[in-house]
């Protein structure tokens, strides 16, 4: 047996060893960067429960308060943890603040209103497709929503309709109601 024949490689053993370099190498590299930690979410205390009128509103928009707030289907939600989202800059970013019941509804982040809406003409525009209508599509965020962020309270056309709540009582997420229980 020669020993030149032991050692010989083929075209795959250099492929294949060239593979093995590549991986030691970016073990031994990786294993000295240092690790890299996720960003921590922004913790923001709880608000009381309280209705608001529109322009009460409107400070929670992320940037002159630490809160995000909107209002859908005259619930006002707490979104402030999904501040990637709905915070400045994000891709809902012009719900904050406003009641988001129409824009979410047609699916057009650029539909909401600073006036007053009570929204009574989102309709069925869609009728002989499969596509939810308007308000449909409303209540399924809202049910979604519900068990996501936390309640604050309603939104109200003046503050005369406002609701008072107990002393110390705090926006919380909606309990899981499970069927039978």
């Amino acid at each position: 047996m020669n020993l030149a024949e032991i050692f010989e490689l083929s075209a795959l053993d250099y492929i294949l060893l060239a593979l093995l370099a590549v991986m030691i190498y970016r073990w031994f590299v990786r294993r000295n960067e240092p690790e890299i930690e996720a960003p921590k979410p922004v913790q923001v205390p709880a608000l009381p429960k309280q209705d608001m009128t529109l322009s009460e509103l409107r400070k929670y928009d992320g940037v002159q308060d630490e809160h995000i707030l909107f209002g859908l289907n005259g619930t006002i939600y707490d979104v402030s943890r999904g501040r990637s989202f709905y915070g400045p800059g994000g891709p809902y970013g012009t719900l904050a603040g406003r009641d988001a019941t129409r824009a979410l509804g047609t699916m057009d982040a650029k539909a909401v209103r600073d006036e007053w809406d009570d929204c009574a003409d989102l309709v069925l525009l869609f009728c002989l497709s499969q596509k939810p209508d308007e308000r449909e599509s409303a209540d399924e965020w809202e049910s979604s929503f519900k068990f996501k962020y936390p309640t604050v309270g309603k939104v109200v056309k003046d503050a005369s309709e406002k609701t008072v709540y107990a002393e110390g009582e705090m926006s919380k997420v909606q309990d899981w109601v499970l069927p039978g229980k």
